[in-house]
């Protein structure tokens, strides 16, 4: 199957059913839920027919039908040249054509959305990424296959030496609170299915069972919760040929006008009421990644009054929520972004966390644990199972998978067990300020922790945000070069230079000790533009954009803040600093603290105590630092700042310039 392919054709489908019910008359919205479901019934019939199952689509979900307007355009949908008969018996296939049907809206979503809200009826295209198969079963086997004895063909993907040993699974409810198409639960019914099977249990009955009693499911979006049903009475007809007569129908609800979704703790709705009241032996799930600034008004709001330890992300949020649906002694098992684990705005949820729960263990994702073509590289994750009672001393099981490039690679390394695995009590990280996971520590590294902190030595700030760079920033020789300021040394020299334009940091590329001096600033009068403008925008949108006034134009050490390694220069007096190129201050110690900045031991402390790409002036503040009496290090640096000052200017985009080296 070719999933590129595959893609394509269902973005191509759906634009052509959509165009043809639209010309019939139907308005937009009538017309995107009539070539949904035509899509899907279509898609439906060749699975009904690979399995051996004789009922139509329409029998087993009411919405999936063909509108007439479109029964020409659904004929015309054809699957045979892209997906083989033999695939089709993975009746899970229909949730990846969900996805791909969906494909296009979400581009169109995000196409110009940065640093802007998504409406609520685009949340569930924003947010809905497939699951990789090998993720869920690590999720499933080690919280179902820690309460019950699992098969032994179902225990590739278990950690620890706590498994179940209890062999009937009866009273156990498994809920999903963002089910998508229900590809959790899915495996969770196959597992359950041969546990029931091994125990002797009629097929007909272990169905039943499943279905009634284990598997809930609550979704945002009404078109994949609808496929979800299908999926899963599809499965129950492998095993009991009359299940549709059993009027069983699965567990399984979606919100209409409720944007919150699962963080609700009630409905109007009297059945996702009893589900949202009710708690669970495993809570597992694949949550929506939205930052806040990305929510829609009335969803920012509801999360920063209900979830203020979380509310950066609705990820994090959903980590509280789903520590409320487990009930006491349960498990919870989530695939998140990893930022709760190290960042600073996340340490009151942390904390929370790491005192009420058991880390049993935690895959270290990073980038790539997803389809790229499907998410980028840009979402960094982490796959994690806790159990929800106070820890003791219990060591979890941490590895890391972050240096491979692919979802495929991490799933090899994994389960021919070649990752680096760490085991660690998490009380440890209660002795490193702001608790952060820092699972690779070794004792030395928690000791070093317990030394002075950089912070105490030095005074590390954010820089300014003009809110508006294309207005007030350019590039140096962009301007009147006799109109640039480059050595004021506080506001009354720049106030008396008379000069527009001053010397800004902005961060730049991976460069140490000395260089990317390349922008200018438009900060004439002390900024009287800049100022007038912010005060207009505070209007609005309140916020402080002009930082740390008082350490504009002194000497400091900075660097970028958005940057896959940390590069620590110099600045010498005249600049103004941005907040991506945040600014240490010191009056004494300069040179031996850049050298310490630029080693391999500050890079490896900055990679423990936040492994993503932006690095924090807390992060900065918080790294261990004692200095030594050594006049040979600073002359080192001194040297090495030189140096690399001649590299910066031996180049026309240096203002300091003066002739090519080979010339």
């Amino acid at each position: 199957m070719n999933k590129t392919a595959l893609r394509q054709f269902a973005v191509r489908k759906r634009q052509l059913l959509e165009d043809s019910a639209v010309s019939s008359g139907m308005t937009p919205e009538q017309a995107q839920e009539a070539a949904y479901f035509c899509f899907m019934y279509r898609a439906a019939e060749s699975c009904l027919t690979a399995n051996g199952i004789s009922h139509t689509p329409t029998e087993i979900i009411p919405a999936f039908q063909i509108h007439p307007c479109l029964e020409q355009a659904a004929a015309d949908i054809q699957f045979s040249d892209l997906i083989a008969p033999s695939e089709w018996k993975q009746i899970s296939l229909l949730g990846w054509l969900h996805q791909y049907y969906q494909f296009q809206m979400k581009n169109t979503v995000f196409a110009g959305k940065k640093h802007k809200q998504i409406a609520e009826k685009d949340i569930p295209a924003a947010t809905q990424f497939f699951t990789p198969e090998w993720l869920v079963k690590y999720m499933i086997q080690n919280t179902l296959g820690r309460l019950c004895h699992a098969p032994e063909t179902e225990q590739a993907y278990f950690l620890g030496d706590d498994a179940g040993k209890k062999s009937n699974p009866e009273q156990i409810k498994i809920l999903d609170p963002c089910m998508g198409t229900g590809h959790i639960l899915v495996y969770a019914f196959d597992m359950l299915m041969q546990m029931y099977l091994n125990a002797g249990t009629p097929p007909e009955s272990a169905v039943r069972q499943i279905l009634k009693h284990h598997l809930y499911g609550l979704e945002l979006d009404r078109y994949a919760c609808e496929t979800a049903r299908f999926i899963l009475i599809t499965k129950a007809l492998l095993y009991d040929k009359t299940f549709l007569k059993s009027g069983i129908r699965p567990n399984f609800a979606f919100f209409q006008g409720e944007p919150a979704g699962s963080l609700l703790t009630e409905s109007e709705n009297p059945v996702i009421c009893q589900m949202l009241k009710a708690q669970y032996d495993i809570v597992v799930t694949n949550p929506p990644y939205m930052g806040s600034s990305g929510m829609p008004e009335p969803l920012s709001e509801f999360v920063r009054m209900q979830y203020p330890d979380s509310y950066q992300n609705l990820y994090a949020c959903f980590m509280e929520r789903c520590s409320a649906f487990a009930k006491p002694g349960g498990y919870l098992a989530m695939l998140n972004m990893h930022g709760w684990m190290f960042l600073p705005s996340f340490e009151a949820l942390r904390k929370k966390m790491l005192k009420s729960h058991v880390i049993c263990s935690l895959l270290h994702l990073g980038a790539y644990a997803f389809d790229t073509s499907d998410v980028g590289t840009i979402v960094q994750s982490a796959c994690f199972v806790m159990k929800k009672q106070p820890p003791a001393r219990e060591e979890g099981i941490y590895l890391n998978l972050c240096d491979y490039r692919d979802t495929e690679q991490k799933h090899q390394i994994f389960l021919h067990h070649q990752a680096e695995t760490y085991r660690i009590a998490q009380e440890q990280f209660f002795r490193i300020p702001g608790s952060p996971l820092i699972y690779q520590a070794s004792e030395q590294i928690f000791r070093l922790f317990q030394m002075p902190k950089l912070g105490e030595t030095a005074e590390a700030r954010q820089g300014l945000t003009t809110s508006d760079n294309r207005r007030f920033i350019r590039l140096w020789h962009e301007v009147d070069y006799t109109n640039i300021c480059f050595h004021a040394r506080n506001h009354e020299q720049a106030m008396q230079s008379h000069k527009k334009w001053f010397p800004y940091h902005k961060g730049g590329g991976y460069r140490k000790w000395y260089g990317n001096h390349s922008e200018v600033i438009n900060y004439e009068d002390n900024g009287r533009e800049l100022n007038a403008f912010h005060e207009k925008l505070n209007r609005k949108h309140p916020g402080g954009r002009l930082k740390n006034k008082k350490y504009y134009f002194r000497e400091s050490i900075t660097w970028t803040f958005i940057a896959l390694t940390p590069g620590f220069r110099y600045n010498p007096e005249g600049f103004l600093f941005d907040v991506a190129g945040s600014s240490l201050f010191t009056e004494d110690d300069r040179e031996y603290l850049l050298a310490f900045l630029c080693s391999s031991v500050a890079r490896y402390l900055l990679y423990l105590l936040n492994p993503t790409m932006n690095i924090q002036t807390r992060d900065i503040k918080l790294l261990p630092y004692l200095r030594s009496d050594s006049e040979h290090i600073d002359g080192l640096a001194e040297e090495n700042i030189r140096l690399c000052q001649e590299d910066w200017d031996s180049f026309e985009t240096s203002w300091n310039f003066k002739r090519h080296p080979l010339i």
